[in-house]
């Protein structure tokens, strides 16, 4: 996100102010990106009923966090994994193709449908009607983004949580977020330099 001259890595903190080496600055910022960008907004969408706006943005949340927290370079493979470690209900078996789990279907369907075509394939749909976060009903999948927006949250919590406390988590992370963001690192980089050349 770029104000003014600034470029953001959310809502609160620019990319100039990242320490990478300090856990109280770094995670915080992280923590910050992902609720003010993603968790914070589907919310609101769920909170004015609009479902398969919250569920895209559910489905970016999914993509970004299995991409900064796997360290799997394959996309399906990550994404697969980040949803079966961390939301239950997709390790499940997906009764239709019993060679997949539900975390394949929903990758599938939802992810590539959304992002590639902006729509979800195979008759899929996201609904508040159900009571549980999936629901095969005559051979479709039907997600409900609000369930699927808790336990993302928990998820991340989770997640943050062993950044903290455990070291090698932390290492990882870092070196995850810094060649991810590696263009916008690189982006400001030359307005670092100017501004340490003017104070010397």
């Amino acid at each position: 996100m770029k104000i003014g001259e600034h470029l953001y890595f959310s809502p609160n903190y620019k990319f100039t102010e990242l320490r990478w080496d300090d856990k109280s600055n770094l995670i915080p910022a992280f923590q910050d990106r992902v609720t003010g960008f993603y968790l914070d907004p589907v919310d609101q969408l769920n909170n004015t009923i609009s479902s398969f706006a919250a569920g895209v943005l559910c489905v970016t949340t999914i993509d970004f966090l299995a991409a900064i927290t796997t360290g799997i370079q394959k996309t399906g493979v990550r994404i697969e994994n980040w949803l079966k470690s961390n939301i239950s209900t997709f390790d499940k078996i997906d009764p239709n193709n019993k060679s997949q789990t539900l975390a394949r279907r929903f990758y599938n369907e939802f992810r590539n449908g959304l992002v590639h075509e902006g729509r979800i394939k195979e008759g899929g749909q996201f609904s508040y009607d159900f009571e549980e976060l999936v629901q095969v009903e005559e051979s479709v999948m039907v997600v409900n983004p609000m369930l699927l927006a808790t336990a993302i949250r928990e998820a991340f919590k989770k997640y943050i949580e062993k950044v903290k406390t455990d070291e090698f988590a932390f290492q990882s992370f870092k070196a995850s977020i810094i060649q991810f963001f590696r263009v916008d690192i690189e982006i400001v980089k030359p307005k670092n330099t100017m501004v340490q050349n003017r104070q010397q």
